[in-house]
């Protein structure tokens, strides 16, 4: 059986690309799902089951909210304060929706489909395509996606985007996803990654060859101040 080193060894991108550097619970869920990605794509029999049971419990939560099926708990968790509301907060609404969008990208797939550095742009423009290439259909998908007004409406239009990922076979870094949709929460969040997916969707490079957001954090994408002047030059 194929390693996942070698599948990955064998379907580098077309141009090297460097990731942008994840935040916390970017790095926590990075962790996560390399983890059940290894364990389901193992030749260890015992291993693959594992993998496939958490996998299985997490596409059960497709539809439900954050800590509604204890099954799954220990793949979702998340810390907070003590003063934390009653409803989920940012990070739990993120995780638990990147984790389960995962479960579902990966089931019955023989490639990883969690991939460092393939953000939901330039994972949206390998399947919708460019120019007299341009797929209509997935085009449509994808706008309904990037124009979506609220956290629910977004978690809605993933999922169906996700399943043309998965149909396509096109991995996706997870760990990018669930800081982008953090970031879509916080006011003024969703023209930061509204941007930043135009970004890595026509793949905008610099003088040196490389991706433009290398040096960006999770934090520089979605910082207050960074929309605050965003904003102000919009109006300019």
């Amino acid at each position: 059986m194929t390693t996942v080193n070698e599948i990955i060894k064998d379907e580098k991108p077309l141009r090297k690309r460097k990731r942008r550097n994840l935040s916390p619970i970017g790095q926590k869920i990075d962790c996560k799902i390399s983890c059940l990605q290894k364990g389901y794509l193992s030749e260890d029999s015992r291993k693959q089951a594992r993998a496939r049971a958490d996998l299985a419990n997490l596409r059960r939560g497709l539809t439900a909210g954050p800590g509604e099926r204890v099954e799954i708990w220990h793949l979702t968790q998340v810390d907070v304060s003590d003063n934390a509301p009653d409803e989920p907060t940012r990070e739990e609404f993120a995780v638990h929706v990147s984790m389960t969008l995962y479960a579902a990208h990966q089931q019955s797939r023989t490639k990883p489909m969690h991939r460092p550095a393939e953000g939901l742009g330039h994972a949206a423009h390998s399947v919708v395509g460019y120019g007299d290439d341009e797929n209509p259909s997935a085009r449509a998908r994808f706008d309904a996606l990037v124009m979506s007004s609220t956290p629910r409406e977004l978690r809605r239009h993933l999922r169906s985007f996700v399943s043309l990922l998965r149909a396509k076979e096109i991995p996706l870094d997870y760990g990018m996803l669930v800081d982008d949709i953090v970031c879509f929460q916080r006011p003024g969040g969703a023209k930061a990654v509204r941007r930043h997916w135009s970004r890595q969707y026509y793949d905008f490079s610099s003088t040196d060859g490389e991706s433009s957001e290398t040096d960006s954090t999770a934090e520089d994408i979605c910082s207050e101040n960074s929309l605050h002047n965003s904003l102000r030059n919009t109006k300019e």
